[in-house]
């Protein structure tokens, strides 16, 4: 069975815009009055339903997609104040809690962890961070000053690190 998505002929990131043209051009196409009276109209009207229903679905699910970004919006912002008010184990439950893993996720996971003195760690979130935005210099510079505390946390403990 195809996807809402499919029967409207659009991408699942369609904007609303998309998702109201595609519905339109169907619905010029596909609508009973169109037909004259017999299996055809039925038919039309079937698909019609079928169209419109879709045409829901997606629009529900565009609405909650919207909804889900601005909690994470908000959850990023209460865990960047928590870490700079020091709770990072409060921090970490909060980042947790965000549904997609994009760059400032990344970079706030990795403070988190650079402030835990989880420097190995802290590394790894916060160069994918600045993988995904290259052009942010405030990534590539926390980047850097983790591999420099990673390393340094190295020498000082050489023969008793990993």
């Amino acid at each position: 069975m195809a996807s809402d998505y499919e029967i409207l002929g659009v991408s699942p990131c369609a904007s609303r815009e998309e998702l109201r043209a595609a519905y339109r051009a169907l619905a010029r196409r596909w609508h009973p009055d169109r037909f004259l009276e017999g299996p055809e109209r039925d038919w039309a009207g079937a698909r019609m339903a079928e169209i419109t229903r879709a045409y829901r679905a997606c629009l529900k699910g565009s609405r909650r997609a919207r909804a889900s970004q601005t909690d994470d919006d908000e959850r990023l912002k209460t865990a960047r104040r928590l870490i700079d008010d020091g709770q990072f184990v409060n921090a970490r439950a909060v980042l947790m809690e965000v549904s997609t893993r994009r760059a400032e996720w990344n970079y706030l996971f990795g403070l988190m962890l650079l402030h835990r003195h989880e420097y190995e760690k802290a590394l790894v979130y916060l160069s994918v961070a600045a993988h995904q935005q290259p052009e942010n210099e405030k990534y590539a510079r926390m980047e850097n000053v983790a591999r420099g505390m990673q390393e340094s946390s190295r020498s000082r403990f050489g023969r008793f690190s990993r």
